[in-house]
């Protein structure tokens, strides 16, 4: 039987990490998107170009897609909407 990394949240769709290799891929989640905003110059000093604004919007949804994805296969349960403890 595999650890799981993840558990869904009660109420809600969504998931948290319970494991310290959730938290590690959760940390370079966020380290990854810091990056790619930083690369993109988002948070720069001057104002950010439209098109650099929507680049950064993609890319957070592309990552955070191919994270869920990933993720999922870790979880305890199946990811879907809950309305808590029934």
């Amino acid at each position: 039987m595999s650890k799981y990394w993840f558990k869904p949240k009660r109420y809600g769709y969504g998931f948290f990490p319970i494991s310290i290799e959730g938290w590690l891929c959760t940390i370079g989640l966020v380290i990854i998107i810091l990056l790619s905003g930083f690369s993109g110059d988002i948070f720069s000093e001057s104002e950010p170009s439209h098109k650099q604004l929507v680049r950064f919007v993609l890319d957070i949804f592309i990552f955070a897609s191919i994270a869920t994805y990933l993720f999922e296969k870790k979880m305890k349960e199946p990811l879907k909407w809950r309305w808590g403890r029934r």
